[in-house]
């Protein structure tokens, strides 16, 4: 019963990522004679579901705007999963999301193509 509790204790600490934690209770999980693999967390693993699909709209190229139409969300909603984004994946740019989540991006457009007013802030 104690093994139980342990591995549930271990789910728990990787999905609220605290690693620290997760690994503490695997280790006592294997001193209890359990089994489980070594606790490894990618910067991935630490984004919500919303969060990681506003990042994979931005990191495709669309703007602030454009994901928070196709999601049906404010823009400042968008700033805020961007916020929380950047700061779990320890990013400061934009430019470096795509790098971050393994993405191609799209190349910058050109002066011809270039966008104006409230869409230009990426």
């Amino acid at each position: 019963e104690a093994r139980e509790h342990l591995r549930d204790a271990v789910a728990l600490a990787r999905r609220c990522g605290c690693v620290a934690l997760a690994r503490r209770a695997r280790e006592e999980l294997v001193g209890a004679g359990g089994r489980m693999r070594e606790v490894t967390v990618s910067p991935l693993d630490m984004l919500t579901g919303t969060e990681r699909t506003v990042a994979t709209l931005v990191a495709s190229g669309v703007t602030n705007r454009e994901a928070a139409e196709s999601l049906f969300v404010t823009v400042r909603t968008v700033e805020l999963h961007l916020t929380s984004v950047y700061r779990k994946l320890g990013i400061t740019r934009r430019a470096e999301l795509a790098d971050a989540l393994h993405v191609d991006t799209p190349p910058a457009p050109g002066p011809r193509e270039g966008r104006t007013g409230s869409d230009a802030t990426r």
